[in-house]
């Protein structure tokens, strides 16, 4: 008998423990970039994909395609002429959270977290380091971060990028499932 409630005693416990681990993800992340010199450039990605690991493993993927200006033509030029979109669709992110322990998913609160990985934007890789925040309330997990890319860090050039911005802030916030 004393077997019998040892092992239902850890197995319970581990199915605390692997619930309370879950793999939380998100389909509809938005990524904002708006340029650090000309705030009329300005789109927004609705749809980037992102999974958050327990070991605090992140990782977004989205389609260039999926940016949004105010003006078309803006996005044609964007899509066409800068990130040629059809030759590198995709925009992705692997990284970790490297104070993933500090972070509480049991208590509502704000936890500063710092995350660095490997961001690919037309074809090129670059080592990306950057603070942000996750915000637990009511169960429901957010994560955000803000970050500056120069453009051509990422082989996104040209006359027009000189002309109108050579940096970027990006904005990324994911509310998590």
């Amino acid at each position: 008998m004393k077997k019998i409630i040892a092992l239902l005693s850890i197995a319970l416990l581990s199915i605390n423990f692997a619930s309370a681990q879950k793999t939380l993800e998100t389909k509809t992340a938005q990524v904002r970039f708006i340029a650090a010199d000309d705030h009329d450039i300005d789109a927004l990605n609705k749809e980037a994909v992102s999974r958050l690991e327990p070991n605090g493993k992140l990782s977004f993927i989205m389609l260039m395609k999926g940016f949004h200006f105010d003006m078309g033509k803006m996005e044609e030029h964007f899509n066409t002429e800068y990130m040629e979109s059809d030759k590198f669709p995709r925009a992705l992110f692997s990284g970790q959270i490297t104070n993933i322990n500090t972070v509480d998913f049991k208590k509502d609160g704000k936890y500063p977290i710092a995350v660095t990985g490997n961001m690919q934007v037309h074809g090129v890789n670059k080592a990306i380091q950057t603070n942000g925040v996750v915000e637990i309330k009511n169960g429901i997990v957010k994560a955000s971060a803000q970050f500056t890319v120069t453009l051509k860090d990422f082989g996104i050039g040209g006359i027009m990028i000189k002309m109108v911005a050579d940096k970027i802030n990006v904005d990324v916030t994911a509310t998590y499932q």
